[in-house]
């Protein structure tokens, strides 16, 4: 059967082709007799008009592009903080009339990824796990496409992004541990292709003032970088622990959290009579870990919720006031914690 079009359901309606498009714009222009008419004959007919030809008339798609760099690709697969705030950004974005579209960027080299991006029909992009300066967003400056970002994402620019204050986090881990009187903490963050990331330079920085608070020097030592998949993470805590004896660990993320404390619990280690943990990360998935592991929590429902409203005021040409939100982290304290 072919493909019914709108000078079928002009003829069936005995009017015009411009009088249909008119009902399908929902136009003022039109009385509700001839309207009921037309609205009759698509539901008849079984009409769909072509979402390309009114995206060209509008100038829009309605649909956004997620991207996720190459850094991030296997942790959106493995890590429950990526499900929860895309899940969010998917929810958002269908509530206000927009689909998603994934889009990874693995194995690109970023001179010929502005191709690749313009040929998809998106109206802008959320781009997710960008490194701290990273040169995508001069691509989309230059394609004229509107982004928002899920970090800061340049130490030159101050906008554009949705994010936790990873500072704060850093620090007010650190200062609860210091409270109950460890000393001999490590703070483990990932290391990417060795980069470590900007919210883990944050964390970094922070967990640097709450020592200084305390009157403690701070050491090289005292951060160490794993590339934050499971395995590597599992043999990482392993290795370490069969060096030293930290009495507490600050870790950055859900895969090394758990890796830390499935390593820990096969070497001989109790938590938190032998080692205190603190994780980073999706609160309530920590939960259902056993114990249950203090959290400095982050609130994905909102980061995914505003990731959407922010690009939709790009998108529309609004100003976003402020032009970057930063909401500040949570010291969910369960049973992963304890006094030395």
């Amino acid at each position: 059967m072919s493909r019914v079009t709108i000078n079928d359901v002009a003829k069936y309606a005995n009017t015009t082709k411009s009088t249909v498009s008119r009902v399908l714009n929902d136009s003022p222009l039109v009385n509700y007799k001839t309207k009921m008419k037309v609205l009759e004959a698509i539901r008849t007919l079984g009409y769909m008009p072509s979402k390309a030809a009114r995206s060209l008339k509008s100038g829009k798609n309605n649909v956004l592009g997620l991207v996720v760099s190459q850094q991030q690709i296997s942790q959106v697969i493995m890590n429950p903080n990526y499900p929860a705030v895309i899940k969010a950004i998917s929810e958002r974005a269908q509530n206000e009339g927009y689909h998603i579209l994934l889009i990874t960027s693995a194995g690109v080299e970023y001179q010929t990824y502005d191709s690749i991006l313009t040929r998809h029909a998106v109206d802008g992009f959320i781009v997710l796990g960008a490194t701290i300066d990273d040169p995508l967003h001069e691509v989309l400056d230059n394609a004229n496409i509107p982004y928002v970002f899920n970090m800061r994402y340049s130490e030159k620019r101050d906008h554009c992004y949705v994010t936790f204050d990873d500072f704060e986090g850093g620090y007010i881990a650190a200062k609860y541990l210091l409270d109950l009187g460890h000393r001999h903490i490590k703070l483990v963050v990932g290391d990417v292709r060795g980069t470590v990331l900007s919210f883990n330079l944050e964390r970094i920085a922070g967990f640097k003032k709450a020592l200084a608070e305390y009157q403690i020097k701070f050491e090289e030592s005292m951060v160490l970088r794993t590339p934050g998949d499971m395995d590597s993470s599992y043999h990482f805590i392993s290795n370490l622990f069969s060096r030293e004896r930290p009495s507490a660990l600050l870790l950055s993320n859900e895969l090394t959290a758990i890796a830390a404390l499935n390593a820990l619990t096969d070497n001989g280690f109790h938590v938190p009579d032998d080692v205190s943990l603190i994780a980073f990360g999706y609160p309530e998935f920590f939960r259902n870990t056993r114990p249950s592991l203090t959290t400095v929590g982050q609130d994905t429902i909102w980061q995914g919720v505003n990731l959407v409203e922010m690009l939709l005021d790009r998108i529309n040409g609004l100003e976003h006031t402020p032009v970057a939100l930063i909401k500040k982290p949570e010291l969910i304290i369960r049973g992963s914690t304890k006094k030395v």
